[in-house]
């Protein structure tokens, strides 16, 4: 749904976007990972039409970014930029409406859309507030709104969650996963990372604007050669299982969590994991559970910045 080639913007002295080639699958939620000043924002802004690219291109549902197709892109698109511009003298009613006038959106269907837009974000009763009188969260809420006024098809959503309580920020995102139910593509830039990773169901890990990562963060992580944290549980005696894991070949770091448990690092080839269960079943343990913990966005994302020397 989005796909940029060699996308770049040369800020000078090592600053911008450099050969960046994004994949967003239709109906994905994108998360677009990065430190501050990494090139996030200024991929954003290109996609979005608001800056121009140096070299390579950029498509949206099919549609060419440039200045020729800017109008259907538009349309395409709902962009929601971390600090939402508002005018504090309108009401939240004169906002969406004014919105949606801009957007050509005949009156009569304005009303509904607008109820249906502060229906999708929660914010119904905030109908007749004046912009001046909302918080932060409040704010975000409106601004979203805002963006979904003329239904696009995608969403790019730089930092939404940026600057919000821990209340609002979970609210913020059941939304974002309810819009992608509604079958919306979403282009997520965020720097909490734990938050989202649990929503992102592809990310890319943009450093020093360059791409260096892109995919699950399961595949990610396989491509690493991370060590892979295993949890076994066993049904006899834990200190035995412990000690026997000790004398594996790839294993470091066993710990009993409980009288059951115990969590274990291996270094060796992935395909050889089996072998471990085998020498534990041959050595009179009884097996219960045997799994993989999920890879971490966060160990994942330090140690791909770790390496790119960021």
């Amino acid at each position: 749904m989005i796909n940029t080639e060699n996308y770049t913007k040369d800020f000078g002295s090592g600053r911008g976007i450099f050969k960046l080639n994004l994949d967003v699958p239709r109906g994905c939620i994108y998360g677009f990972v990065g430190h501050n000043g990494a090139g996030k924002t200024t991929t954003i802004k290109m996609l979005c039409g608001l800056l121009k690219p140096d070299s390579g291109r950029a498509s949206i549902g099919g549609v060419e970014v440039n200045q020729r197709n800017i109008r259907a892109v538009k349309k395409i698109i709902g962009y929601m930029p971390d600090i939402t511009g508002i005018y504090d003298q309108m009401s939240v009613w004169e906002f969406l409406d004014f919105y949606g006038a801009a957007f050509k959106i005949p009156p009569k269907k304005r009303k509904s859309r607008i109820e249906e837009v502060l229906e999708i974000t929660g914010s119904r009763f905030m109908i007749d507030y004046q912009l001046s009188s909302l918080s932060r969260g409040m704010r975000q809420k409106i601004g979203l709104a805002k963006t979904l006024v003329h239904d696009p098809d995608v969403l790019i959503l730089d930092e939404p969650t940026s600057g919000l309580d821990p209340n609002a920020r979970i609210e913020m995102k059941q939304i974002i996963l309810r819009l992608s139910g509604l079958g919306k593509t979403i282009l997520l830039s965020s720097h909490i990372l734990p938050e989202l990773s649990t929503i992102a169901t592809k990310v890319g890990i943009v450093v020093k604007g360059k791409l260096l990562a892109q995919g699950t963060v399961k595949e990610i992580s396989s491509k690493l050669q991370e060590d892979i944290v295993i949890m076994l549980t066993v049904d006899s005696d834990v200190n035995q299982a412990a000690e026997l894991m000790r004398h594996v070949d790839g294993v470091s770091n066993v710990k009993i969590i409980d009288k059951s448990q115990i969590e274990f690092t291996y270094s060796g080839m992935r395909d050889m994991i089996g072998t471990i269960l085998l020498f534990l079943i041959e050595n009179k343990v009884r097996v219960k559970w045997f799994s993989e913990n999920e890879a971490d966005l966060e160990n994942v994302f330090m140690k791909i910045t770790n390496r790119a020397g960021a």
